[in-house]
C-alpha cells in the first residue's frame, strides 16, 4: 500500500497552509482591533497572514 500523492497536488495548500492563514488572518484582525481601540487602526497587516513551504 502506498500513501505517496494521496493528499493531491494542492494537499499542503488545503490542509495545512489555507488554514493556518486564516487563523493568522483572524489573530492579526484581533491585534490590529485592540490597538485601534486605542488609537489609530494599523493598515497593511493582512500582508502578513499569507504562510509558505520552504
Amino acid at each position: 500500500m502506498s500513501t505517496v500523492g494521496q493528499g493531491g497536488p494542492n494537499f499542503v495548500q488545503n490542509a495545512i497552509l489555507g488554514p493556518l492563514e486564516d487563523k493568522r488572518f483572524a489573530t492579526i484582525n484581533r491585534i490590529a482591533t485592540a490597538i485601534g481601540r486605542i488609537d489609530a487602526r494599523p493598515v497593511g497587516l493582512d500582508a502578513l497572514a499569507p504562510c509558505t513551504v520552504s
